[in-house]
């Protein structure tokens, strides 16, 4: 007699309990069993030789795996990353057993307990300068409101305060949970903007949302911007160099205790895709966005005020774009809700070809692609269609 054997898909404990539940196995059994349920592939950069050596054999004594580089046994190489492979359970006992381990194994230990905890996060409470949001269950949606001449999209169409006052909260009425003004381009290419003009475009902007009850984020990379714009009653400051392009960015940030948004990106709009060629994409931008949040911590922005942005279409070519898209449940592992911003982008005209029609519907695939492999925020033009679609991805994702 054939039997019905399938694969369970399951990615959270409570998944694991029910599947558990539905066979009748006894509750003490399932608090046994549940991290043996879960198994994760972690990788780990920058060992040397001697802390490979010892975490690998410290895994197969467990019955786990670990890769290590080819020299690592002979010590050959100065360093090595590794990749651990293990259940839940194992890696508690690894994370124990490194405790005590020289050779500077505990902070290894700690780093990994980080990881898997960040990973297995359900939400997280981000704050703002005067509120707080609970990311979890439900996707956020943040409207685009460019106030400048040349943005790739709309450049133009809201230049004028009355007209990009009234299209903020046409956004809001749609479901736009913030509103991102943005007073300088950050198109490929774009020109910089001096700082006095851009807080005349988007400062009275912001603070006519305000006024009106509308929470707000800053695009902006200048601090006498942010600075201005947080006065006028934003919570968000939208760098998408990462607090690089400007020294006094993260004090101001710090001072007005506003959420962050970090993002990566390659050079600067003028410059960034001159170079899109990535050794390995992902661990280069998961690097990147790493150091950037050690260093807002460091200047005084505390962590639950920080989330990240791979930064799609900033640096990378369409495949690279599309690689982040695919992968982007790997960025989890940093503990902070991540943003993500592929709306009309131009590797949606390569995919699928040029286009209103293309661009939005490329948008509303990747937005749900995004959502279902972690993402808690869309960065999007189009708030009406968007939050339809994350809503009806949002129920899917409920199940995981």
């Amino acid at each position: 007699m054939k039997l019905s054997v399938r694969f369970l898909d399951i990615r959270a404990v409570e998944r694991s309990r029910s599947e558990m539940e539905r066979i009748g196995v006894d509750p003490a059994g399932m608090d046994i069993m549940a991290p043996k349920q879960f198994h994760y592939n972690l990788r780990v950069e920058g060992l040397t030789p001697a802390q490979a050596n010892v975490l690998k054999q410290d895994m197969l004594s467990i019955g786990a795996e670990a890769a290590v580089a080819r020299g690592a046994a002979s010590c050959s190489v100065k360093s090595t990353d590794a990749l651990l492979s293990g259940t839940a359970r194992q890696f508690e006992a690894i994370i124990e057993k490194l405790r005590v381990q020289s050779f500077g194994l505990p902070e290894v230990g700690l780093s990994l307990s980080e990881a898997i905890g960040n990973l297995n996060m359900r939400g997280y409470t981000v704050k703002g300068r005067g509120r707080e949001w609970e990311f979890g269950p439900r996707t956020m949606v943040m409207g685009i409101l460019n106030v400048t001449p040349d943005s790739f999209s709309d450049g133009g169409r809201f230049l004028e305060k009355v007209t990009a006052v009234e299209r903020g909260l046409e956004m809001f009425e749609e479901g736009a949970d913030f509103i991102d003004v943005g007073g300088e381009s950050t198109r490929p290419g774009a020109p910089s903007v001096k700082a006095a003009e851009e807080m005349k475009r988007a400062v009275p902007v912001v603070e006519a949302l305000a006024l009106r009850g509308v929470p707000v984020s800053i695009d902006t990379t200048k601090a006498e911007v942010a600075r201005a714009a947080l006065v006028a009653g934003a919570e968000i400051v939208n760098d998408v160099s990462a607090l690089t392009m400007d020294a006094g960015m993260a004090g101001v940030c710090a001072e007005y205790k506003a959420a962050v948004v970090l993002m990566h990106m390659r050079g600067t709009p003028s410059t960034m895709q001159a170079d899109t060629g990535y050794k390995d994409i992902v661990s280069e931008v998961y690097d990147h966005l790493m150091a950037r949040m050690d260093y807002a911590v460091a200047s005084g922005i505390e962590r639950d005020r920080i989330i990240i942005d791979p930064g799609i279409g900033f640096g990378k070519s369409s495949e690279g774009n599309i690689e982040l898209l695919r992968r982007l449940r790997e960025f989890r592992t940093l503990g902070a809700p991540i943003l993500l911003g592929p709306s009309r982008k131009s590797f949606i005209v390569t995919v699928l070809g040029a286009g209103v029609e293309a661009r939005l519907m490329g948008t509303i695939a990747a937005s749900v692609a995004a959502v279902l492999n972690g993402a808690s925020i869309l960065r999007v033009h189009d708030v009406k269609e968007a939050r339809m679609a994350l809503d009806m991805a949002d129920a899917i994702r409920g199940g995981v």
